[in-house]
């Protein structure tokens, strides 16, 4: 039979599985907003799943600090809350003390948490408390939240956030969460010996860090996506474009077969006017 190309959110879930890796713990807290709900919650979400139908059966999936390794086929259409009772009714294998959680993350026994920001900059800080001068600031943000706590703790981060230009920029105007800070060494002058983000993975493409300079380079545009596109709405002032940029590997039939009749079969995860 056949099928409907890949959506980008199915690519995006896609990439986030071929990152993980077997016998690992990843942390997803919820979000809100219904764009960052769908890039920093729903997607991952799909994105754990997948890898663990395939290479990574004996990871764990830990959502909102106390959901372990949920049923994703049964998701709550709504996830009002953290500690919200539609959590509380999602099967899964056990439920978590959420308040053990902080002696996991200071013990560094969480592999890879999930990220997002209202700016990155090309060392990967991102920011989450205010736009603007901080005492006097433009727009007031959420607040840092547990942004702290994932860069400096877990084992690796993945920023998951739209691509736009006022999200991308060359330094951040605060940094919640940091990333490799002003560049090469910093992170360990900071005492921050080991973490911090691997991937910015948006809806046109793939960043990576570069390991001696620790710079964001593109690593892959989606399939249709063109790199005037990135250009565009990127406000990195460095060579983040390499010689050739290749196009981000799309999900194999199986992959989507498992998506869509095995993870997400009510479309309750991936919109599904994207199909």
């Amino acid at each position: 039979m056949t099928r409907q190309p890949a959506s980008i959110y199915e690519i995006m879930a896609t990439v986030i599985a071929r990152e993980l890796r077997d016998n690992e713990l990843w942390f997803l807290g919820l979000s809100t907003g219904p764009q960052t709900i769908l890039m920093l919650t729903r997607i991952p979400i799909v994105g754990m799943a997948l890898a663990q139908y395939t290479h990574a059966p004996n990871s764990w999936m830990l959502v909102a600090g106390w959901v372990m390794n949920p049923t994703v086929s049964s998701v709550p259409t709504q996830m009002e809350s953290e500690f919200g009772t539609a959590l509380g009714r999602w099967p899964a294998e056990a439920f978590n003390n959420s308040l053990s959680m902080s002696y996991v993350a200071a013990r560094h026994e969480i592999d890879v948490g999930f990220g997002s920001a209202a700016q990155v900059d090309k060392y990967g800080n991102c920011n989450t408390v205010a736009i603007g001068d901080y005492a006097r600031p433009k727009v007031r943000l959420i607040g840092p939240v547990n942004q702290p706590g994932h860069f400096s703790l877990f084992g690796r981060e993945i920023i998951i956030l739209p691509h736009e230009k006022r999200n991308f920029v060359d330094r951040v105007d605060f940094i919640s969460g940091a990333g490799y800070l002003q560049g090469p060494g910093c992170r360990e002058a900071a005492g921050l010996h080991q973490g911090g983000p691997c991937m910015i993975l948006t809806d046109k493409g793939v960043f990576r860090f570069d390991r001696d300079t620790k710079l964001a380079q593109l690593e892959s545009m989606h399939p249709g996506i063109t790199l005037d596109e990135v250009v565009e709405e990127t406000g990195f002032v460095h060579d983040y474009v390499p010689q050739s940029v290749s196009v981000t590997s799309p999900p194999s039939q199986d992959e989507l077969l498992l998506i869509r009749e095995q993870i997400d079969p009510r479309n309750v995860l991936l919109p599904p006017s994207a199909y």
